[in-house]
């Protein structure tokens, strides 16, 4: 093998390493977090939101045991029997859980705070929001009104 066919070939490995070390962009998990909410039968906007607040669309993100665009605890996703470092599975743990929280509670605030803290700490506080959860609350309901008023 030549020496620019080498070259060529490193250049291009390098460029598939980078491209999934880094992962999708944020437009594209947008789009994939748009696409799996309309076929789950919920509201795009909000899972945006959600997503925006969590992890600013960064499948990379990590906090503790929370991992990817949901902030999805590994615990919680081997209980939904999904890998949370998969951007598809993350995005559709993600949506899974606020749609069991919302189904629970029947409402888009205290499904937001229950995905933030737990159905037990809602329960617990009377099926209201905790004052603790109220600014993370507020701030995707915030994310939520913007992404209605731009259509979604």
């Amino acid at each position: 093998m030549n020496k620019f066919v080498k070259s060529l070939l490193s250049l291009f490995v390098l460029f598939v390493f980078c491209s999934n070390a880094f992962g999708a962009t944020a437009e594209e998990v947008k789009q994939n977090i748009i696409r799996q909410s309309k076929s789950m039968g919920v509201e795009p906007a909000i899972m945006l939101s959600i997503a925006k607040v969590e992890s600013g669309f960064n499948q990379n993100a990590k906090a503790g045991s929370n991992v990817g665009v949901f902030q999805l605890s590994t615990a919680t996703a081997k209980t939904m029997g999904i890998n949370p470092y998969d951007l598809d599975d993350n995005i559709k743990g993600g949506i899974i859980y606020y749609k069991n929280m919302y189904n629970k509670f029947g409402s888009m605030e205290l499904a937001v705070a229950a995905y933030n803290t737990g159905a037990g700490a809602i329960s617990r506080n009377g099926n209201t929001v905790p004052s603790y959860v109220r600014p993370f609350v507020n701030r995707i309901m915030s994310n939520y009104r913007q992404y209605k008023h731009e259509g979604l």
